[in-house]
């Protein structure tokens, strides 16, 4: 095989590692989307986006707590509590649902799209 064509197979390869990676992570975590979360009553909604991008905009009644601050401040929601929680793109939120899930909280959802996907649909 040329170098061309090695190069080539090595990024497709990487980028199939890199989406099955994304598929697994999410295996097991709930996804909710902005449509439905408007269906839905009494959920609490956790933002886990930086201060400044929570005060350039975010979900209205939604609790701040950065990604970073998660273990300290979280302690104070109830684990029988339905939580839906987001970020900018629904990415860094799966990895603040695994660490909710390692300190004993069930019923947690991760927002399909994030904030962006939120804002899309209340134009």
């Amino acid at each position: 095989m040329d170098t061309p064509s090695t190069i080539l197979l090595s990024v497709i390869v990487l980028f199939l590692i890199v989406k099955l990676f994304g598929i697994l992570g999410r295996l097991g975590i709930r996804q909710i989307t902005p449509r439905e979360l408007d269906q839905k009553k009494g959920m609490l909604l956790l933002d886990v986006r930086s201060t400044g991008e929570y005060e350039q905009g975010h979900i209205p009644g939604a609790v701040h707590v950065p990604m970073a601050e998660i273990g300290d401040k979280v302690k104070k929601l109830k684990k029988d509590k339905e939580v839906v929680v987001y970020c900018r793109s629904g990415n860094q939120s799966i990895w603040a649902i695994k660490r909710l899930m390692g300190m004993g909280y069930k019923n947690l959802y991760n927002l399909k799209g994030g904030y962006n996907a939120w804002k899309r649909a209340h134009r």
